[in-house]
């Protein structure tokens, strides 16, 4: 299902990279940010872009976009979802043992 998860803050810097199947190149990410070029705000990249080998599919929350990149074609809502629910364990984690480190 996802190959590989890229998360991306407001400054166009992958920060963190997840790779599941297989390792997928940062260049893959160029699509997504020719996207995020032509829109007009954050929230306006489009949450599916095809490219010829891949889609990427993504959420834009607390400034960070998530970017799941697939291979095949899937339901994007589970995709999406599956996002979803990482932010708010990414959310929880943050409120439970907070930004600093002991």
């Amino acid at each position: 299902m996802i190959h590989s998860l890229f998360l991306i803050n407001s400054s166009g810097d992958i920060f963190l990279e997840k790779h599941w199947k297989s390792v997928v190149s940062r260049s893959v990410c160029d699509y997504f940010f020719e996207a995020q070029e032509r829109a007009t705000e954050a929230e306006n990249v489009p949450p599916v872009i095809p490219t010829p080998h891949h889609y990427l599919l993504s959420v834009y929350r607390h400034k960070i976009f998530f970017v799941a990149v697939i291979q095949t074609e899937v339901p994007p809502l589970f995709v999406i979802e599956f996002l979803h629910r990482v932010v708010d364990t990414f959310q929880i984690l943050v409120s439970v043992y907070g930004t600093g480190c002991t």
